[in-house]
């Protein structure tokens, strides 16, 4: 049977308290019944002074114990009488005088192992050569005797034995109410803290319960699942973390469902050209012609960019992506690059500039390759959407630790809305741009992570050409 946490917290919670109120009970019982015996203990000493302060008086009455020994029942009645006047009083006297007492003052044998716990059975008389005139023999060194004058001698002792059990019944119906009221306010403990720690029990386990039906909204692919939150302990910070990972969830899914059809539009396009080209070829409609196979050419090699685009994206995403670094130039792989894209910036009428402000022994921890790739991808972007005419600004810069690599054009610019969307994947910021104008919007996605993968990073501005500006900062090898 599977019990809930609510449950096991309240049975914990209530087991705890059940345990404090437990020991404290017993704690308190045995202090009581201490305490409680020692004051008995002291109030029969002073009744055993007040005894023993008649007992003189009669002895210098009679000068000798002969009117002990003649009539026990003379001691039992002084003992009688230092009791407060009472019911319980005017009992003892009645039944002294009845002889009810007459078995225990006068038996001077030896103490019995079941020595009743009356105040008159544990009182002792010895005279003035300890020898017992009144009471039970065999009395111990620990008790405490007190001395009986007359004229300045020693003329007795008088002592009792300790007492371990309540006597009077007054004392009993008095420790029996205690230990009642103990009792009903141990119970009354119990049922006020499982009143309170049901609730409380329910009231802490409600965000988890919260958080367990979720987990199984989110399981479900509900990733808008979110929770209330407005704790700021241990429990606050879960349910904080739960909904920042349905959040990503969620991010993820809608970015993976707009993966799924931009790729499906990417590739359905040159498919669909090729597809009608070559059935128009069938059917007779065109003749094959090296235009035509130039078209077709152009087509597949499209596809064959795009397929190798998102290779080189789901390498990177997985950190699979190879990178044979070593020291080397750090304009190396930038004029490689430029000298790639020189006939088209000669043939939209483009003006380039180019500076650096370097050390000489300025060097990189990188990979040549990556890196024209990386500055073949950014300037191919700008010769693309750089208006005939225009100006392309190349400069290289050193830092203290590290060098900035940063590629202007002039207009037309980029709005700053979309700025901070330029790397991701599949971005256009004209969504109905052509295929030959636009491209597949995957190369600055590969320039992000060539970036990352150098422990560089990559941003883009605005120009003050007027178009777009990226700036590139990579770490010098001796860093």
């Amino acid at each position: 049977m599977r019990i809930s946490i609510h449950y096991k917290l309240f049975a914990a919670l209530l087991a705890a308290i059940l345990a404090v109120i437990i020991y404290m009970t017993l704690v308190l019982q045995w202090s009581f019944d201490r305490g409680f015996l020692n004051y008995i203990s002291t109030e029969e000493r002073v009744r055993l002074e007040h005894v023993a302060g008649e007992l003189q008086q009669q002895y210098a009455r009679f000068e000798s114990w002969d009117w002990v020994l003649q009539d026990p029942r003379n001691v039992a009645r002084i003992v009688a009488g230092s009791y407060p006047e009472g019911k319980f009083k005017e009992g003892v006297l009645r039944r002294i005088e009845r002889g009810g007492f007459n078995q225990l003052a006068g038996k001077r044998g030896p103490i019995p192992t079941d020595l009743p716990p009356h105040f008159f059975a544990r009182i002792f008389l010895l005279d003035e050569n300890e020898r017992t005139i009144f009471g039970f023999e065999g009395r111990s060194k620990n008790n405490e005797l007190i001395t009986l004058r007359y004229q300045n001698k020693a003329v007795g002792y008088l002592g009792a034995y300790p007492t371990k059990q309540l006597t009077e019944s007054q004392q009993v119906v008095f420790m029996r109410q205690h230990r009642l009221a103990l009792i009903l306010v141990s119970v009354a403990g119990v049922l006020i803290a499982a009143g309170l720690f049901f609730p409380l029990a329910l009231f802490l386990t409600r965000p988890i319960r919260e958080l367990t039906s979720a987990t199984r909204e989110l399981a479900s692919g509900k990733y808008q699942t979110r929770i209330d939150n407005t704790s700021g302990d241990e429990l606050g910070q879960l349910a904080a973390n739960f909904n920042d990972l349905a959040a990503t969830l969620e991010k993820n899914q809608l970015a993976r469902s707009q993966w799924v059809a931009d790729i499906s539009h990417e590739l359905r396009t040159p498919l669909s050209i090729l597809r009608g080209k070559v059935e128009a070829l069938q059917d007779g409609v065109y003749s094959p012609t090296p235009e035509l196979f130039s078209e077709l050419y152009r087509e597949v090699m499209y596809l064959n960019l795009l397929v190798d685009d998102l290779y080189q994206l789901s390498l990177s995403d997985k950190g699979a992506m190879s990178y044979n670094r070593a020291e080397v130039e750090p304009c190396w792989a930038l004029e490689q690059a430029v000298s790639l894209f020189k006939p088209q910036i000669e043939a939209a009428g483009l003006s380039l500039e180019m500076h650096a402000d370097i050390e000489s022994d300025a060097t990189l921890f990188a990979d040549n390759e990556r890196l024209k790739q990386l500055f073949t991808n950014l300037i191919a972007n700008s010769v693309r959407y750089t208006d005939p005419g225009g100006r392309l600004l190349i400069s290289v810069g050193q830092r203290e630790d590290s060098l900035s690599f940063v590629i202007e054009d002039s207009a037309p610019g980029v709005e700053g809305q979309h700025l901070e969307r330029l790397f991701e994947r599949l971005y256009r910021v004209d969504g109905s741009r052509s295929r030959e104008s636009g491209g597949a919007g995957l190369g600055l996605s590969i320039c992000w992570n060539i970036v990352k993968g150098h422990n560089g990073t990559i941003k883009a501005s605005h120009s003050n050409l007027g178009g777009l500006r990226v700036e590139v900062t990579l770490p010098l090898a001796d860093i």
